[in-house]
């Protein structure tokens, strides 16, 4: 017996196993053995890819039975048909299965009757179809249109065929567009060159030349204490430097920062970043935070601040959306928004300076002050961060 020919384009149309379905069909061969004939036309396999891939794997004896049709196209219907009536299937699988075939069935109208489905009978494909599978004639020529455009894109088809919901798919990538197009736009608005060194900050302490702006966002307390590594870097800024430290609205954390060493820099104002589009759960002991901190220090022979925007852009109450991964902004999960370090920058800073930020993150702050001809670095050891601000255009040094 010759074994059935795999084609790819009708293997492609038949809709993955689940993990389930597959582990229990694999217990069911050995178990049982092979009990359905593989249905094959012209040498070619239409029904049975799993059980051929499992029965081949084990050893184990198959048997064949070859069906007539009279074209590829019959031979693909078929398959569509025959999956419709004994899978069990997404939503989306059958939209798309029942799309098909309403497709290949109209594109074969004026061919001989019988190509595939008796076209020239007096009732409508899209009726016909509607029939057969328990829907209406909109329906169908709906799923026609769906099958149309998972066709034409083949992560949708990809989606469909893994059991995954079209919608998320299509939503996911256009959120990876958006993402994209934003990097786009991104890099060609970099002034300066913004360097990333992939390192524990405190590697490169003795390295970083004097700083004029210090804008940071370390890690929170969940993850350690990192005052420390603060500390030391408020002791780098310049006299006539300033700085923006990040932290939670955990009182210890927020009790740390107090307690901190920042050496030469005094610590002027404790400023809030409040945002209102993030859905927490209700807790029973305390209310949900919306805010964070951001501790603003000012070195000795500090300049004014640079007031380039209108008085809003100088509260200490900054109230600006978080980044949103449903509109394709968010890199990292508490990144923080473009347009509140853009006014840090601009309120402390000149062209020209050199910012830095040790916890650079996914390369907010640099990207920013590049953007705003600022001279610009900063340290990231986490190796995803560090790959996502090279993708948004920071250029990586030892």
């Amino acid at each position: 017996m010759a074994k059935p020919i795999i084609d790819p384009e009708f293997h492609s149309l038949i809709p993955l196993l689940t993990d389930d379905e597959r582990i229990q069909l694999e217990e069911n061969i050995k178990a049982e053995g092979c009990r359905d004939a593989l249905v094959v036309w012209e040498g070619i396999l239409l029904d049975g890819h799993n059980r051929l891939e499992i029965c081949e794997r084990l050893g184990l004896p198959y048997k064949t039975t070859t069906i007539e049709l009279p074209s590829r196209e019959a031979a693909a219907d078929w398959i569509d048909r025959n999956q419709l009536g004994r899978r069990n299937l997404t939503p989306d699988q059958m939209r798309l299965l029942r799309g098909r075939r309403y497709n290949r069935a109209k594109k074969t109208i004026g061919k001989p009757a019988g190509t595939i489905m008796g076209q020239n009978d007096p009732i409508s494909t899209a009726e016909r179809l509607a029939k057969e599978h328990g829907v209406s004639p909109a329906t169908i020529k709906r799923d026609a249109k769906f099958a149309e455009e998972v066709a034409a894109d083949p992560e949708l088809q990809k989606a469909v065929r893994e059991h995954k919901p079209v919608a998320k798919a299509k939503k996911e990538k256009n959120i990876q567009v958006r993402k994209k197009r934003l990097i786009e736009e991104t890099k060609a608005a970099i002034v300066e060159r913004p360097v990333l060194h992939a390192l524990d900050c405190m590697r490169y302490l003795d390295a970083v030349p004097p700083i004029d702006l210090l804008l940071t966002d370390p890690p929170y307390f969940t993850d350690g204490d990192y005052t420390a590594q603060v500390s030391a870097y408020l002791e780098r800024v310049k006299p006539t430097g300033q700085a923006y430290v990040f932290a939670s609205a955990d009182p210890a954390e927020a009790e740390a920062y107090l307690g901190m060493d920042s050496h030469h820099m005094a610590l002027i104002q404790i400023l809030v970043w409040n945002y209102n589009n993030t859905g927490q759960r209700q807790p029973n002991d305390r209310y949900n935070s919306n805010y964070q901190l951001i501790f603003y220090y000012r070195g000795p022979d500090a300049p004014a601040i640079n007031k380039p925007g209108d008085g809003t852009h100088q509260y200490a109450c900054q109230t600006i959306n978080a980044p949103d991964g449903r509109i394709g902004d968010r890199f990292h999960e508490w990144q923080k928004p473009m347009e509140l370090i853009d006014r840090l920058i601009r309120n402390s800073s000149k062209v020209g300076d050199f910012v830095f930020d040790p916890f650079a993150g996914t390369g907010t702050t640099m990207i920013a002050a590049a953007t705003l001809g600022r001279k610009t670095a900063g340290c990231e050891i986490d190796k995803a961060n560090a790959k996502i601000c090279i993708e948004r255009g920071c250029v990586h040094e030892p």
